[in-house]
């Protein structure tokens, strides 16, 4: 039988790549829903919140615990884990701390996977990896590339003022988010939403554009495209120099959302007023030409709370 004709009448068989967080958590659910048989689930040192297994091997094979002989309940495990998800499901979890190491690459090169699929991993991953399945290997990125490259494209979504996101599947090659584009997909972002909302919202969509990706690269029947790189953009994790802002050079609506998505009381927002230096945790309210928008969620405390000048308007924060 033409060996072609026979891979096509099974499932797309992928290795998963991700860290123990939400973001990898949806894109490896979706996968999972769609039929698409995932061989292994491999997260980096890095990545891992697991306890007892930061040790110098290339590659780790990790299981669930036991005690007594016996596997213990999933129930005991962190509820939003694609450790705990591959547990479930039977489908084995190897920690790799050396990529490029010749135990990790024959080890992963025996599961004879049409693709790596890669949603929020924490370490580079070398052209040796890259170049195991037959399709390559794919990347879910929570930016409209070639904008915003790099590890933490939201952090910098916020702090840029950006209106749109979005998701992007992209080819993996050795430059950091720079292969071709498989398929994308914009969306608003909504005044005054949270990091975490906004991410959540990335990843639900980059899941479906993912799932569509790897069964067209499967079926032959994707388009790669180039990225521009004039343009492109890349930002590196932010610096404590990134969370201060003069408030007097941003806009109202720009600084709002900036706390809004980013600052806490663990990191607070920075801001210069005329004043001096203030430590921002939330905002409540902006205005701008004599029009005030409040956040839903807003519940000021007048002994903690500031209104700030800006270039166009006001904005109403809690310290």
């Amino acid at each position: 039988m033409d060996s072609t004709l026979s891979s096509l009448q099974r499932r797309p068989r992928v290795l998963f790549f991700g860290i123990e967080c939400d973001f990898s958590l949806i894109a490896l659910q979706s996968l999972l829903e769609q039929a698409i048989d995932v061989l292994a689930v491999v997260v980096s040192q890095a990545g891992t919140m697991l306890p007892g297994i930061h040790i110098p091997s290339a590659i780790v094979s990790i299981t669930p615990p036991r005690q007594a002989g016996r596997i213990l309940p999933m129930k005991k495990m962190a509820p939003t884990s694609i450790v705990q998800l591959a547990w479930e499901q039977r489908i084995p979890v190897w920690q790799v701390n050396k990529p490029g190491d010749a135990e990790t690459l024959s080890i992963l090169s025996a599961y004879q996977a049409d693709l790596i699929c890669v949603a929020c991993f924490a370490t580079f991953i070398p052209p040796s990896l890259l170049a195991l399945p037959r399709l390559g290997c794919i990347n879910l990125h929570p930016s409209l590339l070639p904008a915003n490259r790099g590890p933490l494209p939201l952090f910098w979504t916020f702090q840029r003022g950006d209106q749109l996101t979005g998701a992007s599947i992209h080819m993996m090659t050795a430059k950091l988010d720079s292969g071709p584009i498989l398929t994308q997909e914009a969306f608003p972002i909504p005044h005054g939403i949270r990091y975490a909302v906004l991410e959540r919202q990335c990843a639900q969509l980059g899941a479906r554009l993912l799932v569509q990706a790897v069964f067209d690269l499967y079926h032959g029947r994707a388009d790669p495209q180039a990225q521009d790189e004039l343009l492109s953009s890349y930002y590196p994790y932010p610096t404590d120099d990134d969370y201060v802002v003069n408030a007097r050079k941003w806009t109202a609506h720009r600084l709002y959302n900036f706390i809004r998505g980013v600052a806490s009381r663990e990191r607070p927002i920075e801001v210069l007023t005329a004043q001096g230096y203030i430590l921002a945790t939330d905002a409540t309210a902006y205005s701008h030409k004599g029009v005030q928008v409040k956040a839903d969620d807003a519940k000021e405390d007048s002994d903690k709370a500031e209104c700030v000048r800006c270039q166009d308007g006001e904005v109403h924060v809690l310290l």
